[in-house]
């Protein structure tokens, strides 16, 4: 027990105990060889002492009853409290474990209800399987498409379909960073399934939202291993699609160097469409390049070998690396030197499935075509020169985020000028398409 009002009460009752004590004394000197009246006077003085005990007793169970019931509603979403509210006693703290019991009991009813409703209706309105977790790893919400693709339902243990400490680390992570956070996860079945995972905040679960598939598609957590989609150019992005509505991921790879026998050590990726910056849809995945990484390349890139440690190799991130690339017009500076990288090393990986090059736009030469004298800017004065302002995100995968940001900056300026569909930035980027000033 401590608090305030605790300390007050004892520093009372001692005080009071000491006045008892001091008066006893002094009728013993006042009354002398008066036995009567001594013993009348001490007798008062007993009673005192008596009921200054009992007030004390009483003092302290109710301070424990305060206690008990704070404990109760500390507890995850105040469990314990009902149980605690039903033993109390009737006096102050059992009314008011009464009380706090009713009122969980009202906000429980009204967020399954009210918000709980809410939530339901915009994750059945989602194309993508969406489950929501409790704190125990229970499926407390799904929405149709998850209840179909993922082969779960309500009340599931999610642990017994998905890896436990591999999950345990992405919610971590996610918890840490406050951002949604991708992962690829070991199924108990066997094969491996990306995931985005979302803290939805202290004792409210977690958002697990997984890649949608199509109709005829086997369910994600059981039965054969899934197949991610490969990297492949959408027949939809063509030269006529509008500028600001164009399905864009910015792409940022750090290798073990920059010659031919370079390998990659992590890929960071940020979704765009046109120039609204997705911050949620990202991927930051290390990956093991199979041997030391270079103290010079490690000081350009900030990945060392203790963040590697652990990762997966090249062929088993291939799968993650590629979902995260499909139907998008990859953007970033030196876009062309980042898809060479990952082509090098999918070719001596040799993962399965198959590799078509996706199409680019390469922010640094957009830029240039705008200002000619930022050529040969590094991301920094790009970044200043279109009021992006530095991101404050300090981990290596930040230069991906930067990148999106700055996209849409200069997406926002070709529009401006005159450039909107995708094949008149290309040809602007490539000198071939003049600024129409508006």
């Amino acid at each position: 027990m401590g608090g305030g009002a605790w300390r007050s009460a004892v520093l009372g009752l001692a005080v009071a105990g000491l006045a008892f004590a001091y008066l006893g004394m002094d009728i013993g000197r006042l009354v002398g060889d008066d036995r009567e009246a001594y013993y009348t006077d001490m007798g008062a003085v007993a009673l005192g002492v008596v009921a200054l005990w009992a007030a004390f007793a009483r003092l302290g169970r109710h301070f424990r009853d305060v206690e008990r019931l704070r404990d109760a509603l500390a507890a995850p979403r105040g469990r314990g409290a009902a149980d605690l509210a039903a033993n109390s006693r009737d006096d102050e703290a059992g009314r008011l474990a009464k009380a706090a019991a009713e009122a969980l009991r009202h906000d429980r009813s009204s967020a399954a209800a009210g918000g709980g409703a809410q939530l339901t209706g915009v994750m059945s309105a989602l194309e993508e399987p969406v489950v929501v977790l409790d704190d125990f790893g229970r499926v407390e919400l799904l929405n149709a498409v998850a209840a179909g693709q993922l082969g779960i339902a309500v009340g599931a243990d999610i642990y017994d379909h998905l890896s436990r400490p591999e999950l345990f680390r992405a919610i971590e992570r996610a918890r840490e960073s406050g951002q949604m956070v991708s992962a690829l996860l070991r199924r108990a079945q066997g094969g491996e399934v990306q995931v985005r995972v979302r803290d939805l905040g202290l004792q409210a679960g977690v958002a697990l939202v997984f890649p949608a598939r199509s109709g005829n598609a086997p369910a994600l957590l059981a039965g054969d291993r899934v197949v991610l989609r490969p990297m492949a150019r959408a027949p939809h992005l063509g030269d006529e699609e509008p500028l600001l509505t164009l399905p864009l991921v910015s792409l940022w790879v750090a290798t073990t160097g920059d010659g031919e026998d370079s390998t990659v050590v992590s890929v960071g990726t940020v979704r765009l469409a046109g120039p609204r910056v997705f911050r949620s849809l990202s991927l930051d995945l290390f990956v093991d390049p199979g041997r030391p990484i270079p103290e010079e390349a490690a000081a350009r890139h900030g990945v060392t070998d203790a963040m590697v440690q652990g990762a997966r190799p090249f062929a088993e991130s291939w799968p993650v690396i590629a979902e995260a690339l499909h139907s998008c017009v990859v953007v970033g500076i030196g876009v062309e030197a980042a898809l060479d990288a990952l082509e090098r090393d999918f070719v001596r990986a040799g993962p399965a499935g198959t590799l078509e090059r996706p199409l680019s736009l390469d922010l640094a030469r957009l830029a240039t075509a705008l200002d000619r004298s930022l050529e040969g800017a590094p991301l920094d004065r790009l970044c200043a020169a279109f009021g992006v302002a530095p991101h404050p995100r300090p981990d290596v995968f930040a230069p991906a985020l930067i990148q999106a940001e700055l996209a849409a900056a200069i997406l926002l300026q070709l529009d401006g000028r005159g450039i909107d569909s995708h094949g008149a930035a290309r040809g602007f980027a490539e000198g071939q398409v003049q600024v129409q000033r508006r």
